[in-house]
């Protein structure tokens, strides 16, 4: 394992979190596996975790890049980011983020943002080219709106619109639906993936963000099981490069 950063710390200060980036799932130990998916389910009790990790192993076996936070005094990983390439039929770069979750009682500080660094940093160094589209499913509205945190660029499109005004991304959106999920139902226009979700009842409680309109969305789109396709399009160097300076990661001239 190698640690790129400890600068996470839980909001109260008394336990340190270890950002390490590991390889990928396919060449994770058995051992290591069973040490992160030990740890997420003591660091999110309100998540039917190892049942996620039961019927979905591939979310961490199949990834290309995995970050993990560890809590230092305890030696238990408390956050987990998973991604992996996606072949789209446009043949643009494609990013699937299948894991973002960082444990109970360690939210609001650093955490989120020292992973994603972590992660981009290890993509970009591995001379990938900086992912035109990123895109997830979730039924968790906190993931939309940590998303949608990096759409304020003008060359910066996130799907789905709130709102329901710009539908300048649904065509995109249904190419990746199709690549993520083959063969199975898509609303382009909610961006909803119906009774997709294993488990069908992952989140014991429906997760609530701070920003009332996206808790609004999926308390009217979803059900349980549910899944929301969430996006950024990223078509331009200076939309990455807002994405990567955000992160405290200038993007290099050379990529993109």
């Amino acid at each position: 394992m190698v640690a790129d950063d400890d600068r996470g710390a839980r909001p109260d200060g008394r336990h340190r979190v270890e950002i390490r980036t590991l390889p990928p799932g396919r060449e994770l130990p058995t051992e290591t596996e069973k040490w992160i998916v030990d740890g997420l389910v003591l660091a999110m009790p309100g998540l039917r975790t190892r049942q996620l990790f039961t019927l979905r192993r591939d979310m961490l076996t199949e990834a290309d890049h995995v970050v993990v936070g560890v809590d230092r005094e305890l030696d238990r990983v408390v956050s987990l980011l998973t991604s992996r390439w996606a072949r789209i039929p446009s043949g643009r770069p494609c990013l699937h983020i299948m894991i973002q979750f960082v444990g109970d009682g360690y939210r609001g500080g650093m955490i989120f943002k020292e992973s994603w660094a972590a992660h981009f940093a290890r993509l970009l160094a591995h001379g990938s080219p900086f992912p035109e589209v990123i895109a997830l499913k979730t039924y968790n509205p906190v993931a939309h709106c940590a998303m949608a945190a990096f759409s304020g660029h003008p060359e910066i499109a996130m799907y789905p619109d709130l709102a329901g005004e710009d539908h300048s991304q649904a065509t995109l959106a249904a190419e990746v639906a199709g690549a993520l999920a083959p063969g199975v139902a898509f609303d382009a226009a909610s961006g909803v993936f119906p009774g997709i979700g294993r488990p069908l009842d992952l989140y014991r409680d429906r997760p609530l963000c701070q920003l009332p309109q996206a808790n609004r969305y999926f308390v009217e789109h979803t059900e349980s099981g549910d899944r929301v396709l969430c996006l950024l399009h990223v078509p331009t160097q200076a939309g990455a490069h807002a994405i990567l300076t955000a992160l405290g990661l200038p993007l290099p001239s050379a990529q993109h």
